[in-house]
């Protein structure tokens, strides 16, 4: 029977608890019916360690993560008839991946796999022989490899990203996710969510921007019950919960899969995990509360709506969500209700002081206040709007001047930091190709005109670190949409050293990431994902590289295991070299074993000695060269 669930997704409309009705994306799962039904895709189990929708580094998840106890080599079977549609081979995302096509347009994929079916398998490997490549995506000729349901396709690994287990993924005609439990499949599950904490987010009373926020944990609980206590506020807030959901007999903590903010009886927010666009999924970083999960690294979700946020999950919405808009006291209740109808509540009064600054809430913007400290450096402010007010100056209460006698330009002006080190601030406009830049045009962005979720006041300031140029926004570690493109002219000193990199800095970790990047000439550009600091970093360290030995492929064929690491730049495995006896072949690389491996179905290994040369290169172009003689054992 078709599940009841799915009739909860079908209309176009939602309407919203203000009697508004506002049109969204709707995927049209019509092929679903009665006579679909689906196989579950392994017998390594049927427990689940990731549903759908789950908080990812930068999207949420599109499908559902099947326990494999830590190991590889277990079925993986086509949950439907149909053909094979695309392989992609990757030592990051999917790793080694299947797609599927059904005969009703639709799709099913298989990923993170350990080897595909021999025939597929040898099939992959024709194709990256031709040139020696390890990665692969290649989109199948139809009728090629037809499957029936049940039939094995491949074996589950540990490719591409995280531990052994199998990443299963249903998506419509259209190539769009949507959550797999909609269909036959099932878990058995009998237990309800737990809600560990919720953070109250202060907004600023006049603008509703982001300020600050506080963690609070639970005063009482029980098996389905929390209590909060009292929360006081004198400005409007909104609610993000750290909740999580869980199955019989699996240790693994899912994602909720529906979620109501009600106050004093009336819902003014209910979400529910059924679909998303890929175009959508980095919408994440706004359904989460992003200064929480940069900071914490806690997927806390909203419960309350920002500018920006076009994820097609939200049923019910009142002023956005939002707390604190009226004098006096509310019952505030939070339910968590999983995908079998288990269900946990969580409840606090709420006093609010102060007037009531809105009747009705229609914006929220996505983008926190900038602030700035008696040191001329800009920040978000992190103190709680409960015991303490913030310490900072509060830069965007007031429009920013503008006129044929302000000095503003197009919204850009510079301040004057310590050290006579000038910064740019800009207003950046959602819907225009934009650029903020340096004093003196040291270093730029080009923002598309698609990457902000919202109107962003955001500052950048050139300054020398370790002799090296680095770059500072404030407000720092803020999400886009879309990648951005940075562009730096570099110190005519460091303009032609090789062993220079762009790095991003997280200060709550204290670590750096080695970017992407090309320098020629003396300019550097690379592509941003998120408005953080960015330091240029040398790495003269070439990579660690270990002794090579034999070891049999799950495949079965004879490889060479090379053990490298790079803790600088990382390794470059496109550069890198395995030649055995002089023969080249395939280099793969498993980034979390450290190995790079050389793989040639074509060699064979009939001799008894062989030389191994090994050339590893890092991405700063260090390199590390090795020759070995090993002995086959027959």
């Amino acid at each position: 029977m078709l599940n009841h669930r799915l009739l909860l997704i079908l209309p176009a409309l939602f309407i919203l608890s203000t009697g508004s009705i506002t049109p969204v994306h709707s995927q049209d799962l019509s092929f679903l019916s009665d006579s679909v039904t689906y196989a579950w895709p392994t017998d390594a189990s049927r427990y689940l360690s990731s549903t759908f929708a789950e908080t990812r580094s930068a999207h949420l998840h599109s499908g559902l993560d099947i326990r494999t106890w830590g190991r590889e080599g277990y079925k993986v079977l086509a949950a439907r008839d149909g053909e094979l549609y695309r392989i992609g081979i990757s030592p990051s995302g999917y790793g080694k991946v299947l797609y599927l096509r059904h005969p009703d347009g639709s799709y099913t994929v298989y990923a993170h796999l350990q080897r595909f079916r021999p025939d597929i398998q040898s099939y992959a490997d024709s194709i990256r022989l031709e040139d020696y490549s390890f990665e692969l995506e290649h989109f199948v000729k139809s009728d090629r490899f037809t499957f029936e349901k049940g039939e094995v396709i491949g074996y589950t690994g540990s490719t591409g990203v995280g531990p052994p287990h199998l990443h299963f993924e249903v998506r419509t005609p259209d190539f769009e996710p949507f959550n797999p439990l909609l269909t036959n499949l099932s878990i058995d599950d009998t237990l309800p969510p737990v809600i560990s904490s919720i953070a109250v987010e202060s907004l600023h009373p006049e603008t509703l921007k982001f300020e600050t926020y506080d963690i609070i944990r639970p005063k009482e609980e029980t098996d389905r019950a929390y209590y909060f206590g009292t929360i006081n506020t004198s400005t409007p807030i909104g609610i993000s919960v750290n909740a999580h959901d869980r199955a019989n007999r699996a240790p693994n903590f899912y994602a909720v899969y529906e979620l109501f903010l009600i106050a004093d009886g009336d819902t003014l927010f209910h979400s529910q995990a059924n679909n998303f666009d890929f175009s959508e999924a980095s919408m994440m970083f706004v359904d989460r509360s992003y200064p929480i999960l940069a900071e914490t690294r806690q997927g806390f979700q909203r419960l309350y709506n920002v500018n920006g946020n076009q994820l097609p999950i939200y049923k019910r919405l009142s002023n956005r969500g939002l707390l604190g808009l009226t004098h006096g006291t509310q019952n505030v209740k939070i339910v968590a209700t999983d995908y079998y109808g288990n269900t946990t509540e969580a409840r606090f009064t709420l006093m609010t002081e102060g007037e009531a600054a809105f009747d009705r809430v229609t914006s929220v913007p996505a983008y926190p206040v900038r602030i700035s400290n008696d040191e001329g450096i800009f920040k978000t402010a992190r103190t709680s709007h409960i015991n303490s007010a913030p310490s900072f100056r509060i830069l965007d209460s007031n429009p920013v001047p503008r006129g044929p006698s302000s000095p503003i330009n197009n919204y850009s002006y510079l301040l004057t930091a310590p050290g006579n080190s000038s910064v740019s601030l800009k207003t950046l406009i959602p819907g225009r190709k934009e650029v903020i830049h340096t004093s003196m045009y040291r270093a730029w962005v080009e923002v598309p005109e698609e990457s902000l979720y919202d109107t962003l006041s955001l500052s950048m300031e050139y300054r020398i670190h370790e002799n090296l140029p680095s770059i500072r926004f404030q407000p720092n570690r803020l999400p886009v949409r879309h990648s951005m493109d940075f562009t730096m002219l570099l110190p005519e000193d460091i303009a032609s050293d090789s062993s220079i990199g762009l790095y991003s800095y997280d200060e709550f970790r204290d670590r750096h990431t080695f970017l992407e990047s090309t320098i020629e000439h003396g300019v550097l550009k690379a592509g941003l994902n998120e408005f953080a600091e960015l330091q240029i970093r040398r790495d003269i360290n070439a990579p660690w590289v270990g002794r090579a030995k034999f070891q049999t492929h799950p495949t079965g064929y004879t490889v060479v295991h090379v053990p490298t690491v790079d803790r600088d730049s990382g390794i470059d495995y496109r550069r890198s070299m395995i030649e055995v006896n002089g023969e080249p072949g395939i280099i793969e690389y498993d980034k979390d074993k450290d190995i790079l491996i050389f793989y040639n179905p074509d060699f064979q290994f009939s001799e008894e000695n062989y030389v191994i040369d090994v050339s590893v290169y890092d991405r700063t172009g260090n390199v590390t060269e090795r020759s070995y003689t090993l002995t086959l054992e027959k």
